[in-house]
């Protein structure tokens, strides 16, 4: 760990990252050789089925691709069986290239089938880091919402319940080559729902603001994610379209911060709350922001002195304090009626147990005690 932190700093990304409203439509341009791939596997979230103009927007789009397999992913929070289930399906297919469309768990389950597809062993031992060698199959990623930012992570996070770890599949060689960002396939009239995901990316980028791995690159990647992230929702909030172009950007900003710094309380917590009790990580993190802001600010007050500062100037909190942001935080999730998460004390003092092995929080600049993240859970400090 020492060692890591004496780097000043690694720049690792090599996905190539488009952000542009219907850049869908023009993908055969940016598939590059991946557009001469003759078999392919599509993976789209379920829920985009019912969507018939967007369906035809995205087979209209890849008309290009020659022989192409549609898949229906229905599984939130995928676990290993899940992938297994992928795996079973398509057992004698020798895809080419596999796209991923939807949320994070529809692009992880299109990261992990790439890897498994060639994978003769449990794939539960492929949890962990670098556990394979070889290329796996090429995946472009499209999200159709925003928020997890897995469409450039080096990572495809699954639930194994063997274990009980929530974790991933983890290596550079399982980055997707290309992500798409297209506005126009993200745009709904289910704002909760993109708000909800929004606040993944807000997890993102407040919280690998205050780790001790970041440096000024990556807070300044953490200013701008969540000065876009505030910025859309505040959008959504009045109904404007505009609002899905800034979470596309502040999702991409927050990313990249977390990708080179790492996240506390709000992300730590998330992973064993969907473990044990099948929660959305998305709304533990919508839940838990304001309060991991709350204790983080109380041990170290100057902590986010200055993205406080920033997002004020920019007039997008009322007064340059961590309360304010705060507030700004609690306003986005009672207008948008984020759904709310609950736990009974016995849960919560498993819970404890189980946060403070996060291995996340040994990069926090602050120490949390198990009172600490009682305390978290209860929201009293």
């Amino acid at each position: 760990m020492k060692s890591l932190l004496k780097e000043n700093l690694i720049i690792n990304i090599n996905t190539k990252i488009i952000i542009k409203k219907k850049s869908l439509s023009n993908s055969k341009f940016y598939f590059g050789e991946y557009a001469q791939k003759k078999n392919t596997l599509i993976i789209i979230d379920a829920y985009l089925k019912k969507n018939i103009k967007k369906i035809n927007y995205i087979k209209k789009s890849l008309s290009f691709l020659k022989n192409k397999k549609f898949y229906f992913n229905s599984f939130f929070e995928p676990n290993f069986e899940n992938l297994n289930i992928i795996k079973k399906t398509y057992i004698k297919e020798k895809f080419e290239l596999i796209i991923g469309i939807g949320g994070g768990s529809t692009i992880d389950l299109a990261k992990g089938f790439s890897v498994v597809a060639k994978y003769s062993k449990k794939i539960n031992n492929l949890q962990g880091l670098n556990k394979f060698t070889y290329d796996p199959i090429p995946v472009v990623a499209i999200p159709s919402i925003y928020g997890s930012g897995a469409e450039i992570t080096p990572s495809a996070v699954f639930i194994n319940n063997i274990n009980k770890v929530k974790g991933g599949i983890n290596s550079d060689l399982i980055k997707p080559k290309i992500a798409i960002l297209d506005s126009y396939l993200v745009q709904s009239k289910n704002f909760k729902q993109h708000a909800t995901c929004a606040f993944d990316a807000l997890v993102h980028s407040i919280e690998s603001y205050g780790s001790k791995l970041s440096n000024i690159f990556t807070k300044n990647l953490s200013m701008m994610g969540c000065e876009c992230i505030i910025d859309g929702l505040n959008d959504l909030s009045q109904n404007k379209l505009s609002g899905f172009d800034k979470l596309a950007n502040g999702s991409i900003y927050s990313i990249l911060s977390l990708m080179h710094s790492e996240q506390s309380l709000a992300g730590a917590s998330s992973y064993p709350m969907a473990v044990y009790f099948k929660k959305r990580h998305a709304e533990c993190g919508a839940n838990y922001l304001g309060n991991s802001i709350k204790l983080t600010a109380n041990k170290k007050n100057t902590i986010y002195d200055n993205l406080v500062n920033n997002l004020y100037k920019k007039k997008l909190i009322e007064k340059n304090n961590i309360y304010s942001l705060i507030k700004k935080i609690d306003y986005f999730f009672n207008f948008f009626k984020i759904n709310k998460v609950h736990f009974d004390h016995k849960e919560k003092i498993f819970l404890v147990d189980e946060i403070k092995k996060m291995k996340m929080l040994e990069f926090s600049s602050v120490k949390f005690s198990k009172k600490d993240i009682f305390n978290f859970l209860n929201n009293e400090y």
